[in-house]
């Protein structure tokens, strides 16, 4: 699968600690040699959106054409809950 990143996701990327942005660059990385590994939770979440699991407490989220993702946003758990309303 092809993924991409838009200026809103490295807005929120470059918003989180350096922790969780480790966490992330690990985690695309599994998700790139497979992107349904189970420890990744990549799910539909409605429509063409998707997310994926970084850690216990923050999720990324891309909208899925075929064979490309396009990530958009990335935080918190509580931040996500809050996207998916708007969504």
């Amino acid at each position: 699968m092809i993924s991409k990143t838009n200026a809103d996701f490295w807005a929120c990327f470059n918003a989180l600690p350096e922790a969780v942005q480790q966490q992330a660059r690990e985690r695309f990385r599994l998700w790139q040699d497979d992107a349904f590994n189970p420890n990744l939770h990549f799910k539909l979440l409605f429509d063409d959106v998707w997310s994926v699991r970084v850690n216990q407490s923050h999720r990324a989220v891309g909208r899925r054409r075929g064979n490309l993702i396009v990530w958009f946003w990335i935080g918190s758990h509580a931040e996500y809950d809050q996207l998916l309303r708007r969504l």
